[in-house]
């Protein structure tokens, strides 16, 4: 084991993650995180690289693990010629920060791999990696990485608010019901309950432990981390598992009138 691995794996331990250094059988191969790079976002929260500054991300094969404050931290490969992948930088497994070889994000501490799509192709992993938009102009040799891309059909933040018409959406007029997407200028899917009691509650799909995202369960009722098995209520309180160290999932104000449903995005 190289001595650059052998200081990453001592500081994952002295940063408390030191179950993922540990649970290695060995002396894993040669691999590392992607180098760190800090930059700003602006007001739409993209990001500009002009890749030809970044030597570790110019030559294809190469990556660089980004750090953009208020983001989540995302590993950023140049697989070949003039394709470019943006993916979250830790891993589903121990949330050990990934490298990037052989066109696959790996875990330098369990060696999960990832294709370039996000999707796991060799375990201790079952999650797959989130996905990011991005596009390369070739022209002027930019990456330009969207933070806040939404989803297509779903409504977008205007003035710091997303606004849900009971004519598009009426499942939030029955009690139970629920909208889940991506909205644009945030990036990153909601959801949206009608509760039980004629109130209502949206919460963001990030988990506080690792952040991976939850998901649904109609049968239990309520939002469940597969990473790592916690549990949260729809109105977003964690309930089991890790995240009860961290907390409860991101709250977004709700009001309503007799035309839909307002959250109120901070």
């Amino acid at each position: 084991m190289s001595t650059n691995r052998r200081g990453f794996l001592k500081g994952l331990a002295g940063a408390g993650a030191g179950a993922a250094a540990t649970g290695m059988a060995g002396c894993a191969p040669d691999i590392s995180p992607a180098p760190f790079v800090n930059a700003e976002k602006d007001a739409s929260r993209r990001v500009v690289l002009t890749v030809s500054r970044y030597p570790d991300l110019s030559r294809p094969g190469g990556a660089i693990t980004l750090r953009v404050q208020g983001e989540q931290q995302v590993l950023v490969a140049h697989p070949q010629g003039t394709q470019y992948v943006v993916l979250t930088s830790l891993c589903t497994h121990s949330g050990c920060p990934l490298g990037f070889e052989k066109n696959e994000a790996i875990c330098p501490c369990h060696l999960s791999r990832f294709a370039l799509d996000g999707t796991v192709t060799h375990p201790p992993a079952r999650q797959p990696l989130r996905q990011f938009s991005s596009s390369f102009d070739s022209e002027s040799g930019e990456l330009t990485i969207d933070f806040g891309a939404g989803e297509e059909g779903f409504p977008s933040v205007v003035d710091g608010k997303i606004f849900f018409p009971f004519a598009q959406f009426p499942d939030l007029q029955t009690p139970g019901g629920k909208v889940e997407g991506t909205p644009g200028g945030y990036g990153t899917a909601i959801f949206v309950f009608s509760l039980e009691d004629g109130t209502y509650a949206a919460v963001d799909s990030i988990c506080t432990h690792q952040q991976c995202p939850v998901q649904f369960r109609e049968t239990e009722d309520d939002l469940f981390c597969f990473c790592h098995n916690s549990r949260f209520t729809k109105t977003g309180e964690v309930r089991e598992g890790p995240a009860l160290v961290t907390g409860d999932l991101k709250k977004f104000s709700v009001t309503s009138d007799t035309t839909g449903v307002t959250v109120a995005i901070v």
